[in-house]
């Protein structure tokens, strides 16, 4: 009995360097924790902004096309990347005969225009007369009039007001465009500078 409990002695010993060699190794791949769809789940995926100098020798220029981007839809939308940081610099809206269009102009935590694509999230209500534009990343705003506005009265046959809304979610603005009719619409994300576009069809 004695030589017995010896050999098992002798092997609990010898599994104890190989159960430490396992732990070690499987610390090496840092803090991520890996879920079954082989996301990391530790960190995050989410991205600084990169500033756009508007300078002589490279000056910018906002270009948007007049024609909407995209059809317009019933459904949910999302477009662009995900950023922390953002400022929303402007709210700019103009009707362009067949569609009306609202631009969410984003930048930099120091209110300088971004590079990229920012990220935003449109719906439309039931009964199809308000969009709700939720814009990510957005933790400040700037001292522009139309940024700072909680209600915007628009004096548009089909565009009654842009709101911004409560948001529970402290990195992002929830906006209402309120319409007159029930409507489609189409999100779409710019960059260079970086902007949400917002076109809502007439017909």
């Amino acid at each position: 009995m004695r030589s017995i409990s010896h050999k098992k002695t002798l092997s609990l010993l010898l599994l104890v360097p190989v159960i430490v060699l396992g732990l070690a190794i499987a610390g090496c791949g840092g803090d991520e924790a890996v879920d079954t769809t082989g996301q990391a789940t530790g960190t995050s995926n989410i991205q600084e902004p990169l500033p756009l100098t508007d300078t002589p020798e490279n000056p910018v220029t906002v270009e948007e096309q007049e024609t909407p981007y995209g059809t317009g839809r019933t459904t949910p939308q999302t477009a662009g990347m995900i950023f922390d940081g953002l400022q929303l610099l402007d709210v700019r809206w103009a009707d362009h005969g067949s569609f009306f269009r609202v631009v969410f102009d984003l930048g930099t935590s120091d209110g300088e225009m971004m590079m990229q694509t920012p990220h935003a999230e449109g719906s439309l209500e039931e009964d199809g007369r308000q969009v709700r534009v939720l814009l990510g990343g957005v933790r400040s705003i700037s001292d522009n009039p139309n940024a700072q506005a909680t209600d915007l009265t628009i004096d548009n046959d089909l565009v009654v007001s842009i709101k911004r809304m409560p948001s529970q979610d402290d990195q992002a603005l929830l906006y209402a465009i309120d319409l007159s009719r029930p409507a489609t619409y189409s999100l779409n994300s710019l960059g260079f500078p970086g902007r949400i576009v917002v076109d809502i069809m007439k017909s």
